[in-house]
């Protein structure tokens, strides 16, 4: 099952990272160590002190996990 973003989101847009453990139920702490580590897309600076990540970049990253119980084998 893949993430869809709905009528309102069509277009892409900065999202904060309150927003992101929201829709990701990652904590702060796992997606600002996620990010150091590369595991995670990094955000866009728009100020000295302002981040934000495209929406995309994380439903892009949320749908890559997707796949996952498929490739697992239940034996």
């Amino acid at each position: 099952m893949s993430i869809k973003l709905n009528q309102t989101d069509s277009c892409d847009r900065f999202i904060r990272i309150d927003e992101i453990t929201k829709i990701s139920s990652l904590a702060k702490s796992t997606i600002n160590l996620w990010v150091a580590d590369g595991r995670f897309p990094k955000p866009v600076m728009l100020s000295s002190v302002i981040r934000a990540w495209r929406l995309s970049d994380v439903t892009d990253w949320m749908n890559s996990f997707t796949n996952y119980d498929d490739e697992v084998s239940h034996d």
